[in-house]
C-alpha cells in the first residue's frame, strides 16, 4: 500500500501537464490559479522555479490546492533578491487564499531603549528606518510585551526597572522576590550593570538603521535580465532594466517588515549597490 501510495503522490493532476512542460529552471516567481479566476490561489518564488513547482505537486499537503488549479503561470527575475521582492509585494497586493505570510499589516511593533527603560514604538508612528535603538518587529503589542518578558525570565532583568511593570517606591519588584530578578530595584545591582546585560540580551534583534543618505540600486543580472531594485529606507520603490531618467521619489512614512528582512540580507551579501543620492 504505500508503494502504491507514494506513486500517486508523483502523479501530476492531468489539467496541469501542458503547463509544466514550460516551467523554465530559472529565478522568478510563479503562480497558481483556478479557473476564470482574477486572482491566484497560491504565489511563490524560488531560484528554481520549475524544481519548486515539481516540488508542490509531490507533496500531500498540497493536494487541497493543487484540486483548485486550473493552470500555472510564471514571471522571470534576474536573480533571486528580485523574486524575493517580487513575491512579497504581489502577495500584499492580490492576497492569494493560500498564502498565510507576507501579508500586509497596517502596523508593525518593535522595542526602543530609552536607558534605562524600554518603550513600546509603533511604525504607524516611527519611521523604523530612521528611529535608533529599535530592537525585534512584533505584529502587534502583545506580541512585544510577551517577548521582553521571556527575555527578562531567560536573563533575570527588572521589569520594573525597565517601565513595563509597576513597584512601591523604596521596595524590591515582585519578580526579585521569586529570584527572576537580579535586585537593581533592591540596590543589589546598578542600573548601569542592568542596563549592559539589556544590551546585551536584545542585540541579536537590533533593526539597523537605514546606512544610506537616499536611494540606492540594488543590481541583479543574468542572461537576458538587467534588474535594478530600487529602495529607500528598507522600502523597495520598483524594478528597472536602466537607470536612465530615474524619477525622484519622494520618501513615504512606511516600513514593511518583510521587505526589510529581504533587503537586510541583501545589502550585507557582496551584492552590487549603486547610491542614486549622494
Amino acid at each position: 500500500m504505500a508503494r502504491e501510495h507514494d506513486t500517486e503522490l508523483y502523479r501530476y493532476p492531468q489539467q496541469l501537464r501542458d503547463t509544466l512542460a514550460h516551467l523554465p529552471a530559472t529565478p522568478g516567481v510563479y503562480f497558481f490559479w483556478a479557473a476564470n479566476s482574477h486572482v491566484p490561489l497560491y504565489i511563490g518564488k524560488s531560484v528554481n522555479i520549475r524544481s519548486r513547482v515539481l516540488s508542490h505537486l509531490r507533496t500531500v499537503r498540497e493536494a487541497k490546492l493543487l484540486r483548485q488549479t486550473d493552470r500555472i503561470t510564471f514571471s522571470e527575475t534576474a536573480g533571486d533578491i528580485g523574486a524575493q521582492l517580487l513575491e512579497a509585494t504581489l502577495i500584499k497586493q492580490l492576497i492569494p487564499l493560500h498564502n498565510k505570510q507576507l501579508r500586509k499589516q497596517r502596523s508593525l511593533y518593535s522595542l526602543q531603549w530609552l536607558e534605562p527603560r524600554i518603550a513600546f514604538v509603533s511604525s504607524s508612528e516611527e519611521n523604523f528606518a530612521r528611529t535608533p535603538n529599535l530592537y525585534g518587529l512584533f505584529r502587534n503589542k502583545r506580541s512585544a510585551m510577551e517577548f521582553i518578558r521571556n527575555l527578562a525570565d531567560e536573563h533575570q532583568l527588572c521589569l520594573a526597572t525597565l517601565g513595563i511593570e509597576t513597584t512601591q517606591r523604596g521596595r524590591g519588584c515582585f519578580r526579585s522576590m521569586l529570584g527572576k530578578c537580579r535586585g537593581v530595584c533592591q540596590g543589589k545591582e546598578t542600573v548601569e550593570e542592568h542596563s549592559r546585560r539589556v544590551i546585551q540580551a536584545l542585540s541579536t534583534w537590533q533593526i539597523k538603521m537605514w546606512p544610506y543618505k537616499g536611494r540606492v540600486a540594488i543590481h541583479e543580472q543574468r542572461e537576458g535580465f538587467n534588474d535594478y531594485h530600487i529602495i529607500d529606507h528598507w522600502r523597495y520603490i520598483n524594478t528597472v532594466n536602466t537607470l536612465a531618467s530615474l524619477p525622484r521619489e519622494q520618501h513615504e512614512n512606511s516600513f514593511d517588515g518583510d521587505s526589510y528582512r529581504i533587503l537586510c540580507r541583501a545589502l550585507f551579501s557582496g551584492v552590487e549597490i549603486i547610491p542614486l543620492d549622494e
